[in-house]
């Protein structure tokens, strides 16, 4: 599959989000719609994590796609199942994001490093 692998990788955080939403609506795989939508978007998702992966690091990649994950998964948990919200909780989610963009930035900065030597 050709295109933006950001894009690819955005489709494939979405559909783990909707997967996992749907496994908690699911009801224990009781409620058989919820758990044909969660399977569908896993396979999704992973279809989609892998055409990313073509494109993009591996750590980077990964690291994108569960930290966003989590992120999001996390703040629909709070804000639709009344999931435990506390500073600490917080914070930690402030620390999934920063992580991500550190590595973010360090990967780019390996690979443009990498490219300046192959260069040079």
């Amino acid at each position: 599959m050709k295109g933006n692998p950001i894009l690819i990788l955005s489709v494939a955080i979405v559909s783990e989000v909707l997967g996992t939403t749907s496994m908690k609506l699911s009801e224990g795989f009781t409620q058989p719609v919820f758990g044909i939508v969660t399977a569908a978007c896993y396979i999704l998702s992973f279809v989609m994590l892998t055409f990313a992966l073509k494109d993009l690091s591996l750590g980077m990649a990964y690291g994108i796609w569960g930290g966003v994950g989590t992120f999001l998964t996390t703040l629909i948990g709070i804000i639709f199942w009344n999931d435990p919200f506390s500073i600490v909780v917080g914070i930690g989610m402030i620390a999934v994001v920063a992580g991500i963009a550190l590595l973010s930035k360090g990967t780019q900065e390996a690979e443009e490093a990498e490219r300046a030597c192959e260069q040079g």
